[in-house]
């Protein structure tokens, strides 16, 4: 069946493999360290034949839409808000349309990527057609935040959000969106945090107890790492695992920025800050006997 949204995607998609996919510097590197310094030509040749498997693995690795294809066919797939029907549509419609791809290396060189329709459903795939952001989302974060902000939460979104969003995740993040600061520095950081955490959820677990259970997580991972650290600090990696001692990798600055993004979605939604999950240890004397440990556990009960 025709449907007008769904071709004018095609159009905009088609028109941006034509005009070129952005490469990065690491897929140059790659192309280096496996190919070898080959001349474009010798490139495109390697592209053109279909039957070679090196050939067939760097088509696949130039048709990823980086961050530029991202942003640019953002809008365009926002618009058609499709589901999972109108993504195996627009595969099937794309792969009628086009039947080649540009590449762009970072030096400026062109390259001609054939697509089939397996390439062309891939590739719409790797777009995450169904990802998209709810509109009421997308319109609160253009309100609060910009339309610059809102693209950049769009894309994060269709990389690592949750297809489908669930009532709970909208108004988990609507609810963050909504009491964030706005001129905060980290507010942006924090929103691409939870669309991120959000998209990492199991189907039907409840938003905002996983989220408190996070950080109750990174709150210990950090308190290990810095015991690590604290116990390098007058040792060294081999005495240390000569007594036993399970030394997981843990990193306390990546851990700890992870915790201050997940504290400030929780003190936002909530209001207040996370809960305190750990278990804790206190001294309550030495028992003699059953009759008087139990005393004890009454005192502090009372």
């Amino acid at each position: 069946m025709h449907d007008p949204a769904i071709e004018r995607l095609v159009e905009a998609v088609a028109a941006h493999l034509a005009k070129g996919l952005p490469q990065d510097a690491a897929v140059a590197h790659f192309i280096r360290s496996t190919h070898g310094a080959l001349p474009p030509h010798r490139l495109a040749a390697l592209l053109a034949d279909g039957d070679d498997p090196q050939g067939a693995s760097l088509a696949e690795l130039l048709l990823f839409p980086g961050e530029d294809t991202a942003r640019a066919l953002e809008p365009a797939l926002a618009r058609a808000g499709l589901d999972g029907d109108g993504a195996a549509a627009l595969a099937e419609r794309l792969a009628a349309a086009v039947d080649r791809a540009v590449a762009i290396l970072p030096d400026g060189t062109r390259l001609a990527v054939p697509m089939d329709a397996e390439a062309a459903a891939r590739f719409v795939a790797r777009l995450g057609p169904t990802r998209g952001l709810p509109e009421e989302l997308a319109d609160l974060f253009r309100r609060r935040f910009g339309e610059e902000t809102a693209l950049r939460l769009g894309v994060a979104a269709r990389r690592s959000g949750p297809a489908p969003w669930s009532p709970g995740g909208v108004s988990l993040a609507r609810a963050v969106a909504s009491r964030l600061p706005a001129e905060a520095p980290e507010a942006v950081a924090t929103l691409l945090y939870l669309v991120a955490f959000l998209g990492g959820l199991a189907a039907g677990a409840p938003p905002l107890p996983a989220l408190i259970a996070r950080h109750g997580r990174l709150s210990a991972q950090l308190r290990r790492a810095r015991q690590q650290e604290l116990a390098f600090s007058k040792s060294n990696f081999e005495t240390i695992a000569m007594t036993g001692a399970r030394l997981p990798y843990l990193h306390a600055p990546d851990i700890a920025r992870e915790l201050a993004l997940c504290e400030a979605a929780i003190v936002a939604a909530t209001g207040r800050p996370a809960p305190d999950t750990a278990a804790s240890c206190l001294d309550m004397g030495v028992a003699a006997d059953a009759a008087a440990l139990f005393a004890a556990l009454d005192d502090q009960s009372a």
